[in-house]
């Protein structure tokens, strides 16, 4: 059971024998072109200027390039396969140049079954702090392996359905366990009392295993291994002795819950994922900690807002009963030390803080304020979107390790603001330029302000 022996000629095969006719097949073709340039008052640039940024852009980060491709395959039906490929240039990081995805994807009407490395879909109009889920935003890479998954709600029964997503994937070898494996799973019921209603209730799970420790040797990651892991079971006899004892692997998980209630002319939505890295967490004894998020979408964008997001985040609990027994939440000090990041970026919410100098997060105990508006401030002829996000949070390290003094913690409140100077379009081919201007700003009780400002010219065809 190994994720390296994956390859993509594999996967196209796989996505060939789900079907074969394709007599009416049509291909199309996209790419894009963009150039970011930015700078700050500070060293590093503010906070939104490189989280949630898809692993472009580091704190130094001033320059960005960034190359994309993409084919479209029609099959027999609702059928596609995709093929994308995509590479980004940019400075502020060791490698100046880094793959930004390889994909082949098959999907129908009803699932999905993706190859290789993919970026995740951008959900809220890119107003949430941390897109789809607490353990899953949009701060790090995206994670190479292979996912199959529902494309939309399966309904069994009328108003009664599910969704879910079973993915396996492979970090970097840069880590404190190189190449270890990553095992994701995700199942939700869905609900639809009537035609306005929708009620998601289910669990994610995430479990990084398998690897060779530099200080605990090679780690378990047979067959029976990886079953082992995906039920969240202990270790057996070549395990290490806590994964004997306990479960096999460094695991988190978070329930989740999302209340969707449309209207004639908006949507509105409510948001709740909790996360736990053991038992106590997944029996909620880890409550409050979580996110709460609320969202209204209007179904006319050309509005001067047109959608709105406010989400809370608290996670000063972790299930603590003693100096030494808390959750310590993205952290793992048994094996897998360089808990839950991929390229040294927080996987999940980046509200995390992870510290490059000691492969550790340094701050996982806070509580955040988050609010995004979007909009638009042009007209018919010429749209002019905007993006406007704000975040209050108050940092108080981890119950291991202070930031600093109590009486001294770092409260933060961290803007960014984007709207577009220009949107052609041309009569060949139809390709499009854009012109985006960036502003953020960062406030800080305890360092002086940090301001950053920046330009993105895109150029795409479709």
């Amino acid at each position: 059971m190994t994720i390296k022996k994956l390859s993509i000629s594999s996967c196209f095969m796989l996505l060939i024998f789900f079907d074969t006719h394709t007599a009416s097949a049509q291909t199309t073709y996209s790419a894009e072109l963009e150039l970011t340039t930015q700078g700050g008052t500070q060293e590093e640039l503010p906070f939104w200027m490189y989280s949630n940024q898809r692993g472009r852009i580091s704190p130094e980060t001033n320059v960005l390039g960034l190359a994309a491709v993409k084919m479209q395959h029609q099959l027999r039906g609702e059928a596609v396969i995709e093929i994308g490929a995509g590479g980004v240039i940019h400075d502020g990081f060791d490698e100046k140049w880094d793959l930004d995805e390889a994909y082949i994807q098959f999907r129908n009407q009803h699932f999905y079954i993706t190859g290789g490395v993919k970026q995740k879909k951008e959900l809220y109009n890119g107003l949430s702090a941390t897109n789809e889920n607490i353990l899953w935003s949009l701060n790090a890479r995206p994670l190479p392996g292979v996912e199959i998954g529902t494309v939309k709600p399966f309904f069994v029964f009328p108003g009664i359905g599910f969704e879910g997503r079973w993915g396996e994937y492979l970090l970097e070898e840069d880590r404190h366990v190189p190449w270890a494996r990553v095992h994701h799973k995700k199942f939700n019921i869905v609900l639809q009392p009537s035609e306005t209603w929708q009620i998601k209730a289910g669990i994610q799970h995430f479990a990084q295993w398998g690897g060779v420790s530099p200080d605990r040797g090679p780690q378990p990651e047979g067959l029976t291994d990886y079953l082992r892991i995906v039920a969240g079971r202990a270790g057996d006899k070549k395990a290490l002795e806590g994964d004997q004892a306990n479960v096999l692997g460094n695991h988190l998980g978070s329930w989740i819950l999302e209340l969707i209630k449309e209207y004639e002319n908006f949507n509105t939505g409510f948001i709740f994922n909790n996360l736990f890295e053991d038992g106590s967490g997944s029996r909620f004894a880890n409550f409050p900690d979580g996110r709460y998020g609320l969202y209204y979408k209007s179904k006319e964008n050309a509005k001067i807002i047109n959608s709105i997001m406010y989400e809370f985040f608290y996670t000063k609990d972790q299930s603590q009963t003693g100096p030494h027994l808390y959750d310590n939440y993205f952290n793992n000090s048994v094996t897998y030390n360089s808990g839950w990041t991929f390229h040294k970026k927080v996987i999940g919410v980046p509200f995390f803080t992870f510290d490059t100098a000691l492969g550790r997060i340094i701050n996982n105990k806070f509580t955040a304020h988050h609010l995004g508006v979007a909009g638009d401030f042009g007209n018919f002829y010429q749209p002019l979107p905007y993006r406007f996000l704000v975040s209050y949070r108050h940092n108080e390290g981890t119950y291991s390790f202070d930031l600093i003094p109590a009486d001294k913690e770092p409260k933060i409140v961290s803007t960014y603001f984007t709207t577009r100077l220009y949107n052609g379009e041309f009569d060949y081919d139809n390709p499009r330029l854009t012109l985006d201007f960036l502003f953020a700003a960062d406030f800080h009780n305890l360092l002086d302000s940090n301001f950053g400002a920046g330009v993105s010219l895109k150029y795409s065809i479709e």
